[in-house]
């Protein structure tokens, strides 16, 4: 009502009709400027300098792997060269020399609260030469923690393998991005708020472009098809499997169906429709067990051969006539686990499982990934995608406006907080932040000036 009367009753306050030129003068007007972080890719190795994600962090010889007061060490997630961070309005904000190492606990993933006010999550180490790679400690946890590290890497979690302890390490490359205000201003009239948000779309989108690139297009590797009466074993791609690495995920998975689907459908003595399958258990029951047997011998000789290493011919010949073996022998096409449809789903999750654990652990192993990954590997590094449904690269940041999932970001502001450093979930690390959510670290005005950042604030959100 006030905008009705504001606009017909008194000409003397009529409100301006914004020109997009007043807009974007407006929109430009509310930038932040923070330091954003780009992947290498494809990588080269080996990875130089301070200011990497993941791996292991290069510190002095005083260095101390921060723990939780209950003693459990927390994992190591990213740091950042001081001495290499651009120049912007912030800059003086933060320590001019020295590396800040960023850690993370666990407990916080599985909604500790008191969590993210434990001390020393990050570190800023400032001693002189010589540095090196820390040892990680013997009691490190596993990534996501014991309780989830199975969920993360359900290859893993029945075929007597150890959970990683550390991310892959993977290269990347700071610059300046200003950010924009989505929320139109109050200057704007609201009848020209739905411009403002075309024009913030067009102009952010065209800040992300001048310092991630232009946007790659959505690829995916095709799916397997689907045959009558029987699927037939496809491969992924051409060389799979390449390495041993592709053999260990593959029967990893297959150990994991047979014991949480198939063995518990022989129990039950139906099929998840209801109906009784199969007309004769005990032969299925004995083929379920020779497939999992089958499936630890070939984990065992992988693991032997070494994982990261190219897989023989006369290997890659032999597991492929094994899959073709379980597949004749299936007596149903969509309950029986060894059936060429689940097989095929199962090879296609590992390929592009080890598509990102060959890419990042050496040259030689990167040489291994499949030419036909290399689309949708790419995708997955780039914040920019244009495509239905991509998966992209997270956003990750220090200072600036982090990203707002549950409220984080205006909590932070309310308590006088400003973010150091944001996280995202990222597809190419991978990283996944609870469920797709984002990792930040807050610290105070007066602990950011005095360099205390031992008491940092951690807070993780999800949708």
């Amino acid at each position: 009502m006030s905008f009705f009367k504001d606009s017909f009753s008194n000409p003397s306050r009529y409100r301006k009709v914004a020109s997009d030129d007043d807009i974007r003068a407006l929109l430009h007007g509310t930038a932040e400027e923070s330091v954003a972080f780009k992947h290498q890719f494809p990588p080269r190795f080996p990875i130089g300098g301070r200011t990497y994600f993941g791996g292991l962090p290069t510190v002095p010889p005083d260095f101390r792997w921060p723990r939780a007061p209950g003693g459990t060490p927390f994992t190591f997630m990213a740091q950042v060269d001081c001495s290499e961070l651009p120049d912007f309005t912030l800059r003086k904000s933060l320590p001019d020399s020295g590396v800040l190492h960023f850690f993370v606990n666990w407990d916080l993933f599985d909604g500790l609260l008191e969590a993210q006010c434990w001390p020393n999550q990050v570190v800023l180490s400032r001693a002189a030469e010589p540095w090196g790679e820390a040892a990680p400690p013997a009691d490190l946890p596993p990534c996501y923690g014991a309780a989830s590290a199975g969920y993360r890497f359900p290859w893993l979690r029945y075929s007597l393998g150890t959970y990683p302890r550390t991310f892959a390490k993977k290269a990347v490359t700071m610059g300046l991005l200003r950010n924009l205000a989505e929320e139109c201003p109050p200057e704007v009239d609201d009848a020209w708020a739905s411009r403002y948000q075309e024009l913030w779309e067009h102009e952010q989108t065209a800040e992300l472009a001048r310092f991630y690139g232009d946007p790659v297009v959505a690829a995916e590797l095709p799916q397997p098809t689907s045959g009558f009466p029987r699927t037939a074993i496809q491969r992924p791609t051409a060389t799979f499997p390449a390495a041993w690495i592709d053999i260990e995920i593959f029967c990893g998975l297959l150990i994991k169906w047979l014991i949480e689907t198939g063995a518990r459908q022989l129990e039950r003595g139906k099929h998840v429709g209801g109906s009784p399958w199969p007309s004769d258990p005990a032969s299925v029951r004995a083929a379920y067990d020779d497939a999992a047997t089958r499936s630890h011998a070939w984990v065992g000789q992988a693991r032997s051969a070494g994982l990261m290493n190219a897989v023989p011919e006369a290997d890659w010949t032999a597991f492929w006539s094994w899959l073709e073996e379980m597949n004749g022998a299936t007596v149903d096409e969509i309950y029986d686990i060894r059936a060429g449809q689940r097989l095929n789903e199962l090879l296609w999750e590992a390929v592009r499982a080890s598509a990102h654990i060959l890419l990042s652990a050496g040259e030689a192993a990167s040489s291994l990934v499949p030419a036909e990954m290399m689309g949708e590997l790419q995708m997955e590094h780039s914040v920019l995608v244009a495509g239905r449904w991509p998966r992209r690269a997270g956003r990750h940041q220090m200072r600036g406006a982090g990203r707002d999932v549950q409220g984080a970001p205006r909590e932070a502001l309310a308590v006088g907080d400003v973010l150091l450093l944001q996280l995202d979930s990222d597809w190419s690390v991978p990283w996944m932040m609870g469920d797709v959510g984002v990792l930040q670290y807050w610290i105070s005005v007066s602990d950011l000036r005095a360099g205390r950042f031992d008491r940092v604030r951690v807070t993780l959100e999800g949708h």
